[in-house]
Parts: structure tokens; C-alpha cells; sequence
């Protein structure tokens, strides 16, 4: 390697790190763990589009994992479309226009507003269980039995035609009736609730991110173990009562969450606080 090529290598940006299949907080191959972090590093351009990537060598030694480890992961970015690879001159990051999902731009904010604001999407419905055990994080989010009864319904949702999130939400019996499966289309389900007359007054949503099982993955259509953004969300009409319960898995490489946050100083400790 030239030394004007080593100029072009991120390896510096890299710290030393040990990938272990034993003993390590992922039960994922190596390999795969490997290939997680240096998509996740090209998304963030700590490698930029089209400049030389580290040798396996490099990686190798930045990771403590073997050159066949590096080399099979290597191949799987190639494969995904990441990176391109030249015989004799070494692996390079993608030109912008030929990365996955390039200049389709991600969904950013809560579906469900930019739904009702124009964004065009379709949801395939899964499944309509009207009589589905509630799980037991469900059945405490909405305030129920342990074992009680719900309305699940499980929705894969596409925007330009490429899958954008798999949601399933639960209903409590009382408000089930309100959601038919033959009146169930592209709209939030949140929707058909309020046109049967229950009216959304608060929710409470937590954001997390958690690797993609084999399910989620073929849905998705994305690779088992990469990360996913996951909201649960419950929400609540004007006297306090939670009647609605939302989990959705959303592919980062589609969908993004933007909020807005105000500064508030009117007391002793200064809060951030989500306005949008």
C-alpha cells in the first residue's frame, strides 16, 4: 500500500476492541457482530463515501478476530452494497448513489402524524387475533388482568414500496368493536378509534433499540441481529384510561425519530423538554 493510499484509510478512527463469541454480551457469530459495527460506521461516514477502508489486517488487529473473520463479514457489506472491493488495490465505501437506500431519504417524526399529513404509505395487514392473550407487559400497560383477553392486530407498513416498520397493536375488549378487521386499511389504527368516538387525550412511548430476531429480520427485510428502533406506546383518553398499546419495529435504514425540545430554566435544574 502506498503511503498516499494509507493517507486515505480510516484506521486511525477505529479503536482497538475485542469481538468475542464466548463469554460476550452478543450471542451473534463474530463475523456478524463485525459486520454490524462497520455498516453502522459507514452510515455515520467515520468512513466517507468512496474513500479506502482499513486492510483486514488492519481490522483484524483493531478487533482481535481473525483475517477470516474480517474477510467473511467484508464479504457480506460487499453483498449488501456497502462497499466495493478491488482486486489488488483494496475495499472501498460506496459512492452515495450506490448504497443501500440511497436518496430515498428516511421517514423522521411519528408515522401516524406524517401519515395524516400526506406521506404515502400501504400496511399489509399480518394478523386479527380478536381474542389473543394479552402479554404481561401489555396487560400492565393497559391496565388489565393477568391473562386477559385483547385484539391484536399486526401490521407490516411499506413506504416506497420497501418495508418500513411492523407494528402490533393491542385493544382492550371494550374498545375492540371499534376496529373490525374489514375496516382495517391504510390508516393508523388510532384513527378508526377516534372515528368511533374515543379520543386520544396523552400517550407514553419509550424508544429503544434491540437486534432484529429471525422474525422481525424476514419481515423487515433485513439481516438477523441487525439493530432496529423499537417504541412502545400506550395510549390514554381524557379521564386517564390507557386504551390502546403499541409496539412497532422500525428499520433505521427507512425511519428515523426527530423531536423538539425546548429548554426550560424556571427552575433550579433545567430540563429539556419535548415540544414537537
Amino acid at each position: 500500500m502506498t503511503s498516499k493510499a494509507k493517507d486515505k484509510t480510516n484506521d486511525g478512527e477505529i479503536g482497538r476492541r475485542s469481538l468475542k463469541a464466548d463469554g460476550g454480551a452478543s450471542s451473534l457469530p463474530v463475523y456478524h457482530q463485525l459486520t454490524t459495527i462497520l455498516r453502522q460506521q459507514i452510515k455515520d461516514s467515520v468512513f466517507p463515501k468512496e474513500s479506502l477502508m482499513p486492510s483486514e489486517m488492519q481490522l483484524a488487529a483493531a478487533y482481535d478476530v481473525s483475517r477470516v473473520t474480517v474477510r467473511r463479514a467484508l464479504e457480506l457489506l460487499g453483498r449488501e452494497g456497502w462497499i466495493i472491493r478491488k482486486h489488488g488495490v483494496g475495499t472501498f465505501v460506496a459512492p452515495r448513489s450506490a448504497e443501500p437506500g440511497a436518496g430515498e431519504g428516511r421517514v423522521s417524526g411519528l408515522v401516524e402524524n406524517l401519515i395524516t399529513l400526506g406521506l404515502e404509505t400501504t400496511a399489509r395487514l399480518l394478523s386479527y387475533d380478536a381474542d389473543a392473550v394479552a402479554p404481561t407487559t401489555v396487560a400492565q400497560a393497559l391496565g388489565l388482568d393477568a391473562g386477559a383477553r385483547v385484539l391484536r392486530i399486526e401490521r407490516l407498513r411499506f413506504y416506497k414500496d420497501k418495508p418500513l416498520s411492523v407494528t402490533q397493536v393491542y385493544l382492550p375488549e371494550d374498545v375492540a368493536g371499534l376496529v373490525p378487521q374489514a375496516a382495517i386499511d391504510d390508516r393508523p389504527i388510532i384513527r378508526l378509534l377516534e372515528g368511533g368516538g374515543v379520543r386520544a387525550q396523552r400517550a407514553e412511548q419509550t424508544i429503544s433499540a434491540i437486534p432484529a430476531d429471525d422474525d422481525a429480520a424476514r419481515k423487515l427485510n433485513v439481516a438477523i441481529g441487525m439493530p432496529l428502533l423499537r417504541l412502545r406506546r400506550t395510549v390514554f383518553d381524557a379521564d386517564g384510561r390507557p386504551f390502546e398499546h403499541q409496539v412497532g419495529l422500525y428499520n433505521p435504514d427507512q425511519y428515523e425519530y426527530h423531536m423538539l425540545l425546548s429548554r426550560d430554566n424556571s427552575s433550579a435544574r433545567p430540563q429539556w423538554r419535548h415540544i414537537g
